[in-house]
């Protein structure tokens, strides 16, 4: 019962982290018609990250503490570690210690040096000097900002068309720093489900136009937003790493000091460079595009309540889901946003309406998106839906889950088959 629950809070969570990205991709749209989306001015972002922040605002009851915990036991490996706790139950002491220690992740030996002891240092410091989580939390930071400062920019270079097909690589980007540095194995179907997905995101894309713009404009801006997706895939491996490290930090906190630093920086900058030019950055082009200040108030308040509710299940996913399932949810965004904004702005722009050709890159990158999941299932099996089980039925699962993996102990079945014989005759007499 409590694995179907954990795994129906995952749904929850892949759900809410998919509706918050594509309401919040949608809600800067609206601010950007209304005049107030200059990227100088890095009102969005800075929306953005005060929603990250936010989050460390959340109350979490100590009962709810190991939701996180419980919700990352459902990577490749947890089946095994169930099966054990099962056979040998620890005291709460001996649980937490377990539950603190780093799991099965295999770096390349040149990451693995990071973490061995140094000479004036020891296990868990950088150098001596730096808490490894410290630096992976800089890491991080680094990699979030600069993918956002490059997207934006090849976003204004190469136009939307052309920057959502090159942006789709974030999917092959995380695969491939997942395999690169957290040692994970990508598997042949798994290539197959990530290639139809980045396959039906070009697909939607080819015919638009670029609007007669320069062609090394757009090369450029081709190879910004390729920089900027390499950044952002190195985010989502460089968080599930952290999240995986023995004195790991919890998600919310990780959004917390994240959104901090992320927003003082960005503060500074606004504080020196904008108020002084705000009626130039913001009043001029919010009354040229006959923007209402109220609805655009009220979308940037949405919008950073998306962001809080967002950047959680994002962390919360990094650390149940992992790198390659994230980015998916990513590309799945996209394709969803494409609905929605041709619904809701085919009017003001035409590179914004729905057409048959984006109908069928959807209907694709579903597809792609079922065929990497069911690939990606421990079992191998297409067939192997989950299903809700009695008591008895889940020992059952249980028992044979456990002779399948030492090879059919057949002492252990003759041992139940007495058991059963035994209880058949009670329940007869």
């Amino acid at each position: 019962m409590m694995k179907s629950s954990s795994g129906y809070g995952l749904i929850c969570v892949q759900a809410i982290f998919l509706f918050t990205g594509v309401f919040s991709t949608c809600a800067a749209q609206f601010i950007f018609y209304q005049g107030a989306g200059a990227q100088k001015a890095m009102l969005l972002p800075l929306c953005n990250y005060l929603g990250m922040m936010l989050v460390g605002v959340i109350p979490t009851p100590p009962a709810e503490a190991p939701t996180t915990d419980a919700l990352g036991k459902k990577h490749d490996d947890d089946v095994a570690s169930l099966i054990e706790t099962v056979d040998a139950p620890k005291s709460r002491e001996a649980t937490e210690l377990t539950r603190r220690q780093p799991t099965d992740v295999h770096l390349p030996d040149v990451v693995a040096m990071v973490e061995k002891q140094t000479k004036g240092g020891h296990r868990g410091y950088l150098n001596g000097a730096l808490p490894l989580v410290h630096a992976m939390l800089l890491l991080n930071v680094f990699l979030d900002f600069a993918g956002c400062i490059f997207a934006n920019i090849g976003l204004s270079m190469a136009g939307s068309g052309v920057y959502q097909v090159v942006y789709s690589s974030v999917v092959c980007w995380s695969a491939l720093l997942s395999k690169a540095f957290l040692g994970k194995h990508v598997g042949r179907n798994e290539w197959l489900g990530i290639a139809m997905v980045t396959f039906g995101l070009a697909f939607s894309a080819l015919g638009q136009s670029n609007g007669g713009r320069d062609a090394g404009v757009v090369l450029m801006g081709c190879v910004n937003t390729l920089i900027g997706a390499g950044f952002y895939g190195g985010n989502y491996v460089a968080g599930e790493y952290m999240l995986k490290l023995p004195e790991r930090p919890e998600p919310k906190v990780l959004c917390l000091r994240m959104g901090i630093i992320c927003v003082s920086m960005i503060s500074v900058y606004q504080m020196f460079f904008v108020l002084p030019q705000w009626n130039h950055m913001i009043t001029k082009p919010v009354m040229d595009a006959n923007g209402n200040p109220v609805h655009i108030l009220a979308a940037l308040f949405w919008y950073t309540m998306s962001q809080l509710a967002h950047g959680l299940t994002y962390f919360m996913m990094l650390g149940s889901c992992g790198a390659v399932t994230t980015g998916i949810m990513q590309s799945l965004r996209a394709v969803c946003v494409f609905a929605l904004s041709s619904v809701l702005y085919c009017s003001h722009q035409e590179s914004q309406c729905f057409d048959a050709k984006r109908g069928v890159a959807t209907c694709v990158v579903v597809l792609g998106v079922l065929f990497y999941s069911f690939a990606k299932k421990p079992s191998g099996h297409w067939w192997a839906w989950p299903c809700r089980k009695s008591g008895l039925g889940a020992a059952a699962q249980q028992v044979a889950s456990r002779c399948h993996c030492v090879g059919a102990d057949y002492a252990l079945l003759r041992r139940l088959r007495a058991v059963v014989l035994a209880t058949t005759r009670c329940l007869s007499g």
